[in-house]
């Protein structure tokens, strides 16, 4: 169904010390993470949890966390079109939207930062946050390019996302600005196990994604950009055209990024993305493949 499930209600003293701010939190069987998540967000005024569809007590953790947080339920489709949703679902929400995956934990110093961005946002529509990113409880400050920032805070009606790869991008004309703090990741919350399944899910969507940059203009100068988020997606251009990829990216992250000083944790996520990227450059062969033996057989057909 489409629509909020009943929640408990709200304590309006305690409401009027909370951080004027709509969080919104994407879940799917996030019964490990949803109550640190949504316990990290107690400063947040109003939360909103979108659900696509858990099968196991994710809602009921939420409700048990936080009796005023309103819950929604729509289909997974990707995360461009399911955080467009949820926008327009909780549209009588605060007019900044903050978006947080179930296994991000924000922490005092963000929130600060975000109460006083979205006190005085001057022309600014939306900010860039990154997060700090931990495997077998080591924060991987070099293997996963830290910062890498995503837009996840916005004024309602100035930013919409559409679908990029296995992610999002955002869309819009406004100003954007990058905060100095970011929360905690916990990818791996769910083990290995669950991180290798996602991600084989992703390097299919990923084979579609690199055609596309391989096809788009490479523009040289904005590698040396300083502005972050164009420098990243030149990166991704220039990666798209590498023949060894895997291996440049192994290369890339743990010895010219510096993984190598992450420890075991950083060498074991390095050989992970690396992997990741064997699945993406195999799935982009078959496609050619399968492009080239179906134009053949159409041709044969026609003799």
């Amino acid at each position: 169904m489409n629509g909020p499930y009943p929640s408990g209600s709200q304590d309006t003293s305690l409401l009027d010390k909370r951080i004027p701010l709509t969080a919104i939190v994407l879940t799917q069987d996030e019964s490990v993470n949803i109550q640190t998540c949504l316990r990290a967000l107690e400063r947040v005024a109003d939360v909103v949890v979108v659900d696509s569809g858990s099968s196991d007590n994710t809602v009921e953790l939420a409700r048990q966390q936080r009796a005023d947080v309103r819950v929604f339920e729509h289909k997974f489709e990707d995360f461009g079109s399911q955080r467009n949703w949820a926008l327009e679902a909780s549209s009588d929400g605060h007019d900044w939207v903050l978006f947080v995956d179930a296994d991000e934990y924000c922490d005092d110093a963000l929130l600060d930062e975000i109460r006083g961005f979205i006190a005085a946002p001057g022309n600014f529509v939306g900010a860039y946050i990154s997060g700090r990113n931990f495997f077998l409880g080591t924060w991987l400050k070099h293997a996963t390019l830290y910062p890498s920032y995503q837009l996840r805070l916005l004024k309602r009606g100035e930013v919409s996302y559409r679908k990029e790869g296995h992610g999002q991008r955002e869309v819009t004309s406004g100003s954007l600005r990058y905060l100095h703090n970011g929360w905690r990741h916990e990818a791996f919350s769910k083990g290995v196990y669950q991180w290798v399944a996602r991600h084989n899910s992703y390097s299919t969507e990923e084979v579609e994604l690199v055609r596309k940059e391989r096809a788009a203009p490479m523009r040289w100068r904005e590698l040396l950009s300083r502005d972050a988020i164009i420098r990243r997606r030149a990166l991704k251009r220039l990666a798209a055209r590498l023949p060894g990829r895997p291996l440049w990216r192994f290369l890339y992250l743990y010895i010219l990024r510096l993984g190598v000083l992450d420890g075991r944790a950083g060498l074991h996520y390095c050989l992970l993305t690396f992997a990741h990227e064997v699945h993406v450059s195999v799935k982009l062969h078959e496609a050619e493949y399968i492009e080239v033996s179906t134009l053949i057989a159409g041709e044969g057909a026609q003799r």
